[in-house]
This record gives structure tokens, C-alpha cells and sequence, in this order.
């Protein structure tokens, strides 16, 4: 008898990795929803971050690492990852030129697409 290895199906179109997220939000399909060059930096933090879970006896920030690689899988699923990648950069260059950065507070974009995402935030 061989095992069989515990990875989901990798073929699937971005919709379907989007619908995913919406309803798995467990480690495997975080992971699977990943793109493949990113899953060796999930897989490392996510074994550090449960080591640190078991000696402290602290989920919290198992489930903050997590949060962090879901909103990960679904920016890079649905094209977002670059555009706000190019976004942060061009913020930051004008904080170091002394420049006034305009937008919306963080906070209020985050509940925004979470409510469009259907997920509650506690922020």
C-alpha cells in the first residue's frame, strides 16, 4: 500500500481558486491555492509558526499567519498582487520625498473588500 500525497488539485482556473478561498480556509487549500513558487515560504512559515503555537500554547498568531497567506492566495488568484505591490511603492517613495499621500485608511478599504468577499474582520 503507497500513500497517496495530501495535496488538492493544482489544475484550476482562477475562479475557482477564488471560490475556494471563500469557503476553505484551512491550511491545504491555502496552500494549494498558492501559486507553486510561493508554497515553500508558506510551508516554512507555517511550520514555524505552529512550533511557536505549541510552546507558548497560542493559536493567535497561527491564525494571523494564515490570514495573511489567505489575503496572499486570493490577491495573487485574482490579478490584485502586482497592482498593489506597484501601489505600495509608489506610497513609500512618496513618504521618502516628503510628499502628502492621499487615499482611504486602511482599515476602511479592508472592510470594504471584506464585506465584498462575504468574510468578517474584527479590526
Amino acid at each position: 500500500m503507497t500513500a497517496e500525497p495530501h495535496e488538492l488539485p493544482t489544475a484550476r482556473t482562477l475562479e475557482q481558486i477564488i471560490e475556494s478561498l471563500k469557503v476553505d480556509r484551512s491550511p491545504r487549500n491555502i496552500r494549494a491555492c498558492l501559486p507553486p513558487e510561493d508554497r515553500d515560504h508558506f510551508d516554512k512559515d507555517y511550520r514555524q509558526i505552529m512550533a511557536r503555537a505549541m510552546e507558548e500554547l497560542d493559536l493567535a498568531p497561527v491564525n494571523d499567519t494564515l490570514a495573511h497567506w489567505w489575503h496572499v492566495a486570493r490577491m495573487k488568484a485574482s490579478g490584485e498582487y502586482e497592482e498593489v505591490l506597484a501601489r505600495a511603492v509608489r506610497v513609500r517613495d512618496q513618504i521618502e520625498r516628503g510628499e502628502q499621500v492621499s487615499g482611504r485608511p486602511l482599515r476602511d478599504v479592508l472592510a470594504e473588500r471584506a464585506a465584498e468577499l462575504g468574510v468578517k474582520l474584527d479590526l
